[in-house]
């Protein structure tokens, strides 16, 4: 029986150090900032975006404080002509974009028609491209790939020269035929 407790009481003792390394590789993000050298890493990465924020910031609000000096400084109609200014084009904006996004989605069905990977899709910007130059585009990814197919299978197809053996007569080399010669 004392020897079951002491089997025990070993289990018990292996079983805590194995509980005490998972711990140990289980660090909270707070013990982890207890060591010097990742406390200032973490300082050096807050400081930075702090940094970058405040930049960012100070940017936006030079040119709201431009603007409303600028709106300041204006009447009534420069005012209104100036804000119709704006809302034209934030207009202009929104149908480069709704346009780009049609024009994506037409290429997606042609290309989708002539068995072309969409990913190639990723080389356009449809932003800046007006429907016959996306189809022109297209149309070159086409035939590009169409000879590089073209060529691959002809390389993957291509068979060796058949080498030509050279061919004696059987009268000279068979000795069983030589036999028959000299009888």
């Amino acid at each position: 029986m004392e020897n079951e407790e002491k089997e025990v009481g070993a289990v018990a003792t292996t079983e805590e150090t194995g509980a005490d390394k998972a711990t140990e590789t289980k660090r909270s993000f707070d013990e982890l900032l207890q060591d010097k050298e990742y406390q200032s890493a973490f300082d050096k990465k807050i400081a930075q975006s702090l940094q970058t924020a405040k930049a960012k910031w100070e940017e936006e609000s030079k040119t709201k404080m431009a603007e409303a000096e600028k709106l300041a400084k204006m009447d009534e109609d420069e005012k209104a002509k100036y804000k119709m200014e704006q809302y034209e084009r934030e207009i202009a904006e929104y149908k480069a974009k709704e346009n780009a996004r049609t024009l994506k989605d037409e290429a997606i069905n042609i290309i989708s028609q002539k068995e072309i990977p969409v990913a190639y899709l990723d080389l356009f910007k449809f932003e800046n491209m007006s429907a016959e130059e996306v189809k022109t585009a297209i149309e070159t990814i086409e035939a590009l790939r169409n000879k590089d197919r073209e060529s691959y299978l002809n390389n993957a197809l291509k068979q060796k020269t058949p080498t030509q053996k050279q061919t004696t007569s059987v009268e000279d080399k068979d000795p069983y035929l030589q036999g028959f010669d000299s009888i």
